[in-house]
């Protein structure tokens, strides 16, 4: 599935897509049924993600236990991922970029 494709299926995701590209230039590509986003083609350590479930967006980061959160936005629990609600992420667009930048930053942190 191509991007384009993925995103006309869940429009509802695009505004979080269009947030991560404002942020920074990044390669992107479905995966894993997500439109992921990832620096320099290394998918192994992806940067984030966009996940559409039946009822609910996320934005969701690989590396998010070590992310900086002044904000508290991020959600979850695992030894490594987090994510942001779609409706937080896009009513804090300077916090989630943030977030993003710093996401780059770790990106092959172990």
């Amino acid at each position: 599935m191509t991007v384009d494709e993925w995103l006309d299926a869940r429009p509802d995701a695009a505004p979080l897509a269009d947030l991560v590209r404002r942020t920074a230039e990044l390669d992107e590509a479905v995966k894993w049924n997500r439109l992921t986003f990832t620096a320099n083609g290394d998918w192994h350590h992806w940067v984030c993600a966009v996940a559409a479930t039946g009822t609910a967006v996320y934005l969701v980061f690989h590396k998010g236990s070590l992310l900086a959160d002044p904000a508290g936005l991020l959600t979850g629990d695992g030894k490594y991922t987090r994510q942001v609600p779609a409706a937080q992420a896009l009513a804090a667009p300077g916090d989630v970029a943030g977030l993003v930048r710093d996401a780059l930053a770790h990106q092959t942190d172990p």
